[in-house]
């Protein structure tokens, strides 16, 4: 096993709150964390042992399209956690996932001693997500609109592919997941090495692998698969400084609502991301406008930051003084490393293996429903394209 992190958690809460590009934790094993001292294979047994019935995993198939496999593409399977490791999982042709879910549902062995408390948030032992997933589980291209990332590696490894918040990459909210914008750009199996050309110059790329941490900070783009069976946990940090994102989240909410009130269930299946829900009932509406009104008073206020015990200040340390404290942990603390755009190619050319035109989402729709489809989902990612929403945003403060 490697040696635990050495570090003052009070410093490294200090670097996560102020890291401006994603940085990579060498040796974050917590020893308080059970998982870290077993296989993945022990984990997986003591994960049957303690649940009687099998896991609903979901996945797609491992050749795509050139369009990103979408959630609602998904289907599942019922298997064992340990089916999840074994060699012959590995030779399927899909992949499978048990991921974006509470620590909660995990049997308290496997989740025993789990706490962010070695990184300075000794607060959060609940507010945790785990992501378990065979190779080629995998989450299309987004960024999260709302505070910054803790990613912790413990089985497997884990490739992040990450961009910064300017690059050129075409947002849409479509499928639409509150908190998440996602990208047209389909890094998982695309048809061709164009739609790249534009930010082919601003990739950064790391394999992380068990015991090692991540730091995602606020608003940049990732595309996370999974290169071998693996196990990761993570939490979001609340910032005080996601007031206009708390804005421009209610504003894409109210424009959505409108545009699928009354369209065919079967529509709107392919707009809203399974986990979202959207019913446009007046009291839903009204609650909405009702917390956007509140969030804008804050804004004409000129409160920049929502002042909240549960939210964290973020970006407080001048440049000068963040390079001087992460200086001291540079043995611990690396920059993830700009890819060159030759290496960033043959990521895209081996992906682009998996590419397959004649395969297709299981679920086609009757030729009127395609073209109603394809003309909601064009309106809403115009109406709803992160510029179009901060100008909603700036007449709304206006009037």
């Amino acid at each position: 096993m490697h040696e635990s992190i050495n570090m003052d958690p009070t410093k490294l809460k200090d670097i996560i709150l102020n890291a401006k590009r994603p940085y990579v934790i060498q040796n974050a094993t917590h020893t308080q964390w059970k998982c870290f001292h077993q296989t993945f294979e022990e984990w997986c047994k003591g994960f049957d042992a303690m649940t009687p019935n099998l896991v609903p995993f979901e996945g797609c198939s491992k050749k795509g399209n050139s369009t990103p496999q979408w959630e609602r593409q998904r289907t599942k399977v019922m298997m064992k956690m340990q089916d999840i490791c074994k060699p012959k999982e590995s030779s399927n042709n899909r992949w499978n996932s048990f991921s974006y879910r509470n620590i909660g549902q995990l049997p308290e062995p496997c989740r025993r001693g789990i706490n962010f408390a070695a990184f300075g948030f000794p607060e959060i032992d609940e507010d945790i997500t785990f992501w378990i997933g065979s190779a080629g589980a995998h989450t299309p291209c987004h960024y999260d609109t709302y505070g910054c990332n803790i990613v912790v590696q413990v089985y497997g490894r884990k490739s992040w592919i990450l961009l910064p918040p300017e690059a050129k990459l075409t947002p849409v909210r479509v499928p639409y997941e509150e908190s998440s914008v996602y990208c047209e750009q389909n890094f998982y199996s695309p048809s061709s090495y164009v739609p790249f050309v534009h930010i082919e110059d601003n990739v950064y790329h790391v394999v992380l692998e068990p015991g090692m941490a991540l730091i995602v900070p606020p608003r940049w783009w990732h595309y996370v698969e999974n290169l071998e069976p693996s196990l990761n946990l993570n939490t979001w940090l609340s910032l005080q400084t996601d007031l206009d994102s708390l804005i421009s989240e209610c504003i894409t909410k109210l424009v959505l609502q409108d545009l699928c009130n009354g369209k065919p269930e079967v529509i709107r299946n392919h707009i809203i991301n399974p986990t979202e829900d959207l019913l446009a009932t007046g009291d839903s509406v009204d609650e909405t406008y009702d917390i956007l009104n509140y969030l804008l008073g804050q804004k004409q206020k000129n409160k920049h930051q929502c002042p909240n015990m549960s939210r964290y200040p973020w970006g407080y340390l001048n440049n000068d003084d963040f390079s001087n404290l992460i200086e001291g942990y540079d043995s611990f603390i690396k920059p993830v490393q700009k890819l060159d755009q030759w290496d960033f190619f043959k990521i895209i050319s081996r992906n682009r293996l998996r590419y397959d035109s004649l395969n297709r989402c299981s679920e086609e729709l009757p030729v009127d429903d395609a073209i109603q489809l394809d003309r909601l989902r064009n309106l809403i990612n115009i109406s709803c394209h992160p510029n179009t929403i901060k100008l909603m945003e700036k007449q709304l403060l206006e009037d």
